[in-house]
């Protein structure tokens, strides 16, 4: 496993990263690479005795607070070994901002909570939009009518879908985020976009049930207001 192959989950302060690469479990996690902290730290020392310093003060243990990835293309010295990274848990990072006593620190620790917070609020709509999904095409496979043609329709209203939200189909967006083809595009777009998209299914839901085919359903969605009631004048 190298470095390169985490997914970033925050670009801010501090790059933030998904991976279960620190404790050997299968569901994924946040991390933080320790170097980047380093940075955002302003320390005055060179990063290889500060992290060992750090990570000693505060007893943390291999391969359960932190783990060793290579980080590839990039070398130590003259000898030609790769860079090696030290990823941390939250926890671990949260600890060594504090371990620096000033406000820099204090802020950063605040920000690793933050970044928590949002992670666990896009684990529970990620959740969430899995049953809604299935809703989505079970109602989908009840109502539309028998045809050659219908196992086209899913991808139709799914393309017509993320199309609104984000501005690409869904093989455009794997294209965008460089996925094979079967990857999970739920898991490329934001919280709130999911959010959108799951409105959409239920709106779709809604027409399909009324009996709108799929051009009534796209102009409806493409241009909502058109079909909106007009007040009396």
């Amino acid at each position: 496993m190298k470095f390169d192959d985490m997914k970033v989950l925050e670009k801010s302060i501090v790059p933030v990263y998904e991976k279960n690469c620190v404790d050997g479990s299968n569901f994924h996690e946040q991390v933080v690479n320790a170097r980047e902290l380093w940075k955002a730290l302003e320390i005055g020392r060179d990063f290889s005795n500060w992290v060992k310093d750090r990570l000693e003060a505060i007893g943390a243990v291999e391969n359960v607070d932190y783990c060793l990835l290579a980080k590839s293309g990039e070398q130590n010295g003259r000898g030609g070994s790769n860079r090696i990274d030290y990823i941390l848990t939250m926890d671990t990072a949260k600890e060594m901002a504090m371990l620096e006593r000033n406000e820099k620190g204090k802020m950063l620790r605040r920000y690793f909570i933050e970044a928590e917070k949002r992670y666990r609020e896009m684990k529970l709509i990620r959740a969430r939009s899995k049953a809604e999904r299935r809703l989505f095409t079970d109602i989908l496979k009840e109502v539309l009518p028998e045809s050659p043609n219908k196992k086209w329709a899913y991808k139709q209203y799914t393309d017509l879908i993320y199309k609104h939200v984000t501005g690409y189909n869904a093989k455009q967006l794997r294209e965008l985020y460089d996925k094979p083809k079967g990857a999970n595009v739920r898991e490329l777009i934001t919280p709130q976009q999911l959010k959108e998209v799951m409105r959409y299914e239920r709106i779709i839901e809604g027409l399909v049930n009324l009996g709108q085919d799929y051009a009534g359903v796209k102009a409806i969605v493409e241009n909502p207001t058109a079909y909106l009631p007009q007040k009396a004048g």
